[in-house]
């Protein structure tokens, strides 16, 4: 029977990469984006090019409260049974200086990266219930190692992947009595597309920064995110998993 995943924010980047692979092992794939219109051609598309059911939703995690009931009304009425969800959809919540920053845009950050994956987590898991999915089912996060290490002018972006990996451990321990496993993936620099804009001489300062000197891709990001949502990787649950190319392994000053 052909397993279906639903990953949030997989219109493009590592999101998409994840959609990619999931389809290349034959689950069927539901993505969604703040741009409805946009994701269902995207959906459409890999749908036509993998042979395998692919279906586009819009969703914003901002809205989180109220859009996971709709989302997932959507995924009731297609008939689709969920053995897996992964949350990618985040805000960067990037250039806010805590001096000067708007309150609201700050809490945004939160409520998008946090209440965002709580939400759909919550609704996935009720479904795998209803089904009798959840034993065996799987939760996937996509955080950052900087709930390890900050960045200036991103307290919101930092609390809030922080905040995911506690949640990835306390979620573990609520939904394990189900079967349910939750991990997460603590990405360092993926190479996206807010890197295009990007000089040929900082682009590679960043790169050579990384031990490895190479970035995620959102191929590799696929390649994870798939490792932690299949049965390969029982009975892990509640880990937060390092995919950093050697970052957080530098002392500071040592290079």
């Amino acid at each position: 029977m052909m397993k279906s995943v639903l990953i949030t924010g997989a219109e493009r980047n590592s999101g998409y990469g994840m959609a990619r692979k999931f389809l290349s092992e034959g689950w069927s794939v539901v993505i969604t984006s703040r741009n409805e219109e946009r994701v269902q051609k995207v959906a459409a598309d890999l749908e036509a090019e993998f042979k395998i059911p692919c279906y586009g939703f819009g969703y914003s995690p901002l809205d989180a409260i109220t859009d996971t009931d709709i989302l997932f009304d959507k995924i009731d009425k297609a008939g689709i049974e969920l053995d897996s969800l992964v949350c990618v959809a985040a805000d960067l919540g990037r250039w806010m200086d805590p001096l000067t920053v708007d309150g609201q845009a700050w809490a945004n950050v939160l409520h998008t990266n946090v209440v965002g994956y709580f939400m759909p987590a919550r609704a996935a898991v009720r479904q795998m219930i209803r089904t009798g999915k959840a034993k065996g089912a799987t939760i996937v996060f996509t955080g950052s190692v900087n709930y390890i290490n900050a960045l200036p002018e991103r307290s919101a972006y930092v609390a809030s992947k922080g905040a995911i990996a506690s949640m990835t451990k306390a979620l573990a321990l609520d939904f394990a009595q189900y079967g349910v496993r939750v991990n997460c993936i603590a990405a360092g620099a993926i190479l996206t597309d807010r890197y295009d804009g990007l000089d040929q001489e900082e682009f590679e300062r960043r790169r050579s920064a990384i031990p490895l000197h190479e970035f995620s891709s959102k191929e590799t990001m696929g390649e994870h995110a798939y490792f932690l949502a299949s049965s390969a990787s029982f009975p892990m649950t509640g880990s937060v998993v390092i995919v950093d190319g050697g970052s957080t392994s530098i002392m500071p000053g040592a290079f």
